[in-house]
């Protein structure tokens, strides 16, 4: 197949993917008979916006320590699979906690609607992206046992053959991602015949690595900054990245496919980490091609990682007959009935005829989760802890019983 046809393709593909996510995230409502599928867009700046804004989440959470303490700090949780099933059962799971906190601390209770869910779950997950502070004395350990002594100084200690790493690392962990990949080709060969081997980096060694660059804990920009914008990405994977890597089934195959069946990284760090550890892989695969590895401007490595960290964010999947069986095992069944047809201590699920989706079915779950508690307290019964597979199943199963 031609090179411009597969391209092309490949366009079509992301084109769709952004389509759904716009900026970043998307969440959509499974077909139903004779319904049009509606599309209810999360926008992370947004999201940001309100916890730090109106909705006063920040009055108890922090995100990179920017917030209250009251809460755990929200930042650098790696979400589990599905990414938005994840969120939705932790959301739940601590809502018990949450609404008694508040209560006791005479706070407002934030009231939500469906797109200002989405817009904060969507801010929420590309939280998980936000870096941690590392530790400068253990990146002190790293700069000596990498080599990158070797060559590099940092603020005048070290070797001198190689700039600085203080003076890059001022800019934040997107420019030095960008450094790292952009110098990785012309640093394999000199970098691995002088150590004897290329420095691979695990866990939080980047991090550390990184903070002891800048000489802080975290970067000069704000804790609470979004870095990388989903859809600018997908337009650079195109132009940069799809020759050698597919997503969903289209692009090349020089290097691994990168779609949301795999486990990538979401952190920025973890990202610059993972770059430049496979580095000397993916230059002799380019070399054995005949092409060369693209140079990244801008924003671009941030924008590219935070374009695949939104792949996996997406509507999970379910069946209604597993819905069904999770709906009576945690308890649901309970107060709303077998088939959610609504019972004295319960209404129905969901009211008339709405269409659930994950964010309105977390939304819904949010508005009446202090009238829940109340009835689960005054009734002696268990506050029903889900899972994250529970939640598209639990969907698939108030949407089939809705429409009966």
């Amino acid at each position: 197949m031609p090179a411009t046809i597969a391209r092309t393709r490949l366009w079509i593909a992301a084109a769709l993917i952004v389509v759904a996510a716009a900026v970043m995230i998307p969440v959509w409502q499974r077909w139903r008979a004779g319904r049009t599928p509606a599309y209810i867009v999360g926008v992370p700046e947004k999201g940001a916006a309100l916890f730090f804004g109106n909705k006063r989440c920040s009055t108890c959470h922090s995100i990179n320590g920017s917030g209250g303490g009251v809460a755990p700090d929200l930042s650098g949780t790696r979400p589990g699979a599905p990414a938005m099933g994840w969120l939705t059962a932790v959301l739940w799971n601590h809502a018990p906690g949450m609404f008694r906190q508040m209560r006791h601390g005479n706070v407002a209770y934030p009231q939500l609607n469906t797109a200002e869910m989405a817009d904060i779950l969507a801010f929420l997950y590309q939280a998980g992206s936000v870096d941690r502070p590392g530790d400068l004395n253990a990146g002190q350990r790293v700069f000596h046992d990498k080599g990158c002594s070797h060559c590099h100084s940092v603020r005048g200690s070290g070797g001198s053959s190689a700039p600085d790493l203080s003076t890059l690392a001022v800019f934040g962990t997107s420019a030095w991602t960008r450094a790292m990949w952009n110098h990785a080709q012309a640093m394999v060969d000199p970098v691995t015949k002088a150590l004897g081997r290329w420095p691979q980096f695990n866990g939080s060694e980047m991090n550390d690595l990184i903070a002891y660059a800048s000489g802080a804990a975290e970067p000069a920009a704000r804790r609470d900054q979004l870095h990388g914008n989903a859809g600018k990405g997908w337009q650079v994977f195109g132009r940069k990245c799809s020759e050698c890597h597919a997503v969903r089934g289209q692009g090349g195959a020089i290097g691994p496919p990168l779609g949301p069946e795999h486990d990538l990284p979401i952190g920025e760090a973890e990202f610059a980490a993972v770059l430049w550890n496979h580095a000397p892989a993916m230059l002799r695969k380019v070399r054995d091609a005949g092409t060369t590895l693209p140079l990244l401007q801008g924003d671009e490595a941030a924008d590219v990682r935070t374009f695949l960290a939104s792949l996996r964010y997406y509507e999970p999947s379910g069946t209604a007959l597993v819905g069904e069986r999770v709906f009576s095992e945690r308890g649901c069944a309970q107060c709303h009935g077998p088939r959610a047809q609504g019972t004295k201590q319960g209404p129905r699920l969901p009211p008339g005829h709405e269409t659930f989706t994950t964010v309105s079915f977390t939304t819904a779950l949010w508005r009446h989760g202090p009238h829940m508690l109340d009835r689960v307290e005054e009734s002696g019964a268990q506050w029903p802890v889900l899972q994250a597979g529970d939640v598209g199943n639990l969907v698939s199963f108030l949407n089939g019983a809705a429409s009966k």
